[in-house]
């Protein structure tokens, strides 16, 4: 009964935290998860039985997390990159649980799911209907990161016969006016219909090819040229780094490094396979949607719909960078794995000392978690006490997010400005030392530094910082400098 409630929880509750997009509300469901998955171990340790998935899947899981956690240790943002781990450690968690669920409890995820289904029509229906919104987003953090959740709960309202609410969510979607997610709806027609199935084909086909004509329509517009940028960017940094990658969620930290000035910027390469290889490097890629592609062989045919629709979306937009999304995605994959008959059982003399490192693994998790969220928080104080024109609060708040996370760069520039406000440039330029130092692609930092050292009379000190700085952005010898 533990695990249906804990994934129901923790993926649905996710969706409606607007896709867990945000990291205090990723840290709420990573403390659901932790807490419950520890509460259950506890049961399962103490009851002396501990079931356990079937081996290949576990083997594939901790593969893809000894590839991932390389890619963390090696990146060069390494304190930056770690909380953007956490979402796919939840999603390698569900492929690792769901074997474990027997069909009762999955139906029961099922179950919370469409209501949190229903939460989201009903929002995006108020939003269009009463605020007059043309394209709601409901309760995601971008419209076209919604049109891949309505991708993903439609097959699930088909699955049960739930036509309202699958008329609802077909709704949604052309409110949406995502070319992307029409063309992935129609692919996954094509893709699961079978040659006796014409009919299908052909709808399929007819709307896919009509989404390629609307693509074909905007080739020139900025949409298309800004995508295209970003994908060579993406595939300039797999080049650089093709092996571990520059380290989970990099990609909104390093892309002006790979691409000319004056273009649109972003925080994802809005094509799921470039920047899973760009965070996670091309082995942990490869694994990956190659344990994906095994799993379309069995299970729910509707839920196979959901997971190839939202696939073929992502080559296009970015709904599986978002958090709540993935581990929704990875629900629908994992469920073509039946229940696991495999465990082993624990000797009573090793139930206490076993116990005792759950209790103490939990307690350590939920701690960090915590302190993640601490400081995170210390973080926004500081930015509202800056903005407020109060270096002095400001300065207290970001101190207080260095003692809890000493690496995080981001605390350091906040320090940096509060220490400027006060009239202590010597420090600012440390703290700015420091930024640099943990995120060596903030091409601004180095642009900051190097004016602060002009200013303070040490012209070498400040080429040092530029010459530094471009080796790590390349654009910076480009670009002017300031006073």
């Amino acid at each position: 009964m533990i695990l249906p409630a804990l994934l129901a929880l923790a993926i649905a509750g996710g969706l409606l935290l607007r896709g867990a997009w945000d990291l205090w509300a990723q840290v709420l469901v990573h403390l659901v998860f932790s807490s419950g998955l520890c509460l259950w171990l506890l049961l399962r340790v103490g009851g002396g039985y501990l079931p356990l998935p079937p081996r290949r899947t576990a083997l594939w899981c901790g593969a893809l997390a000894l590839l991932s956690a390389a890619a963390v240790w090696f990146s060069p943002l390494r304190a930056v990159v770690l909380p953007e781990w956490l979402p796919l450690l939840d999603a390698l968690a569900v492929f690792l649980l769901l074997p474990l669920i027997p069909r009762s409890g999955r139906a029961r995820v099922d179950a919370v799911l469409r209501v949190a289904a229903w939460i989201l029509v009903l929002l995006a229906s108020y939003q269009s209907l009463v605020w007059g919104d043309d394209r709601p987003e409901s309760a995601m953090s971008n419209v076209n990161v919604y049109a891949g959740t309505v991708l993903l709960l439609l097959p699930l309202a088909l699955e049960r016969r739930d036509w309202l609410l699958a008329a609802g969510l077909v709704l949604n979607l052309w409110w949406a006016h995502s070319v992307g997610a029409w063309l992935g709806l129609s692919a996954a027609v094509v893709l699961t219909s079978s040659w006796r199935e014409r009919s299908r084909l052909v709808l399929g086909a007819a709307g896919a090819l009509l989404c390629l004509v609307f693509i074909y329509d905007k080739f020139q517009s900025p949409e298309v040229l800004n995508r295209w940028e970003w994908w060579k960017a993406a595939g300039a940094m797999i080049f650089e780094r093709p092996l571990s990658g520059f380290g989970p969620g990099a990609y909104a930290h390093v892309v002006q490094s790979f691409r000319e000035a004056g273009g649109l910027g972003t925080a994802y390469a809005h094509q799921y396979i470039l920047e899973t290889a760009v965070g996670y490097g091309l082995p942990f890629m490869a694994l990956w949607f190659a344990g994906i592609a095994a799993s379309f062989r069995a299970g729910s045919p509707y839920k196979r719909f959901g997971a190839l629709a939202v696939l073929f979306h992502s080559l296009w937009d970015w709904p599986l960078s978002v958090p709540a999304n993935l581990w929704l995605f990875s629900y629908f994959v994992a469920c073509s794995a039946p229940e696991s008959d495999r465990g082993i059982n624990i000797p009573a003399r090793w139930k206490g000392p076993a116990l005792l490192l759950v209790l103490a693994a939990g307690a350590a998790a939920n701690v960090w978690l915590w302190d993640l969220w601490a400081a995170d928080r210390a973080k926004v104080r500081a930015s509202r006490e800056l903005a407020a024109a109060q270096p002095a609060a400001a300065r207290a708040a970001a101190e207080a997010a260095l003692r809890l996370r000493p690496a995080d760069p981001e605390a350091h520039l906040l320090l940096a400005q509060a220490l400027a406000g006060q009239g202590d440039p010597e420090g600012a330029a440390a703290q700015l030392r420091e930024a640099a130092a943990r995120n060596p692609f903030r091409l601004a930092t180095w642009k900051e530094l190097a004016a602060l050292e002009k200013s303070l009379g040490r012209d070498a000190a400040a080429q040092a910082a530029l010459s530094e700085g471009a080796r790590w952005c390349p654009r910076l010898g480009r670009e002017p400098v300031g006073p």
